[in-house]
């Protein structure tokens, strides 16, 4: 059972990509990894989760600016960029995990880490979409057991 309805997958996917890589363009000096673990963490993509229209269809630039105001009072941790196209590849890896596997987003971030994505990136960023989830499901299963199913939405 998925997350939500599929008719929403390839926007949440397109918008959360382009939330992640906007985030330099609209706070600059953000500390990308921060973002994108508090982000996942958030009502916000909570509401994702839940495939909620109202936030199904913010542009990716709109979501940031929620989040930073409902979320950090305006105010967001500093550090440094996270690497090329990495973020983008991230959040549409995260949409479609969550999705595909029915895992909330703040328990997703906890099994699969930042840290994990950037090691896989360099053999999977070109692979397909579902290809890619699919292994790195296999890979984080493999390491966390039944962990790896999270929680529900």
């Amino acid at each position: 059972m998925s997350a939500y309805n599929e008719l929403y997958l390839s926007d949440i996917m397109r918008r959360q990509g382009d939330c992640f890589m906007a985030i330099r363009e609209k706070l600059p000096g953000v500390d990308e990894q921060w973002f994108i673990t508090a982000y996942m963490k958030s009502h916000i993509r909570a509401m994702l989760d839940i495939g909620n229209p109202r936030h199904a269809n913010l542009p990716g630039r709109e979501l940031i600016v929620h989040f930073i105001d409902r979320e950090c009072d305006g105010e967001y941790m500093r550090g440094a960029e996270w690497g090329g196209f990495l973020p983008e590849w991230a959040g549409k890896i995260f949409a479609l995990y969550q999705w595909k596997y029915n895992v909330s987003s703040k328990n997703l971030i906890e099994v699969l880490p930042l840290s994990e994505l950037e090691r896989v990136f360099p053999t999977l960023h070109q692979a397909s979409w579902d290809v890619a989830v699919d292994k790195i499901y296999a890979q984080v299963l493999g390491h966390y057991g039944e962990e790896a199913k999270g929680t529900s939405v």
